[in-house]
């Protein structure tokens, strides 16, 4: 996968600070100009995120996660989902989120 490399040496614990936010700004860079779409995995979709994260691209990885495909694969990968639920809690979405779950609930008919 294009960036996992630079991801990976980012969160080495003997990397300077500039030089792994340097290094997350490449693995971004090889993610979005990759031919092939970052959903067109769970893992590839769990680095885009995780990416965009660590950048504080919390507008970017909104749209990822509210696109159609997004929400498909956060409804069946809960390491995605709960990425999904940190950007939420960092764009000050946390209110949306808690009407979100309990149509989810209600929806799937967890309620006894």
């Amino acid at each position: 996968m294009r960036g996992t490399h630079w991801r990976l040496q980012a969160e080495e614990c003997g990397t300077p600070a500039q030089m792994s936010e340097i290094l997350y700004k490449l693995a971004h860079r090889l993610i979005v100009s990759s031919p092939t779409p970052s959903y067109i995995s769970i893992e590839r979709f769990h680095l885009h995120l995780s990416v965009l994260i660590k950048l504080e691209l919390f507008d970017d990885a909104h749209k990822l996660l509210d696109s159609p495909i997004g929400k498909n694969i956060c409804a069946t990968s809960l390491s995605c989902s709960e990425l999904r639920r940190e950007v939420w809690k960092r764009k000050g979405l946390v209110k949306e989120e808690g009407e979100s779950a309990k149509k989810l609930v209600l929806e799937k008919g967890f309620v006894a």
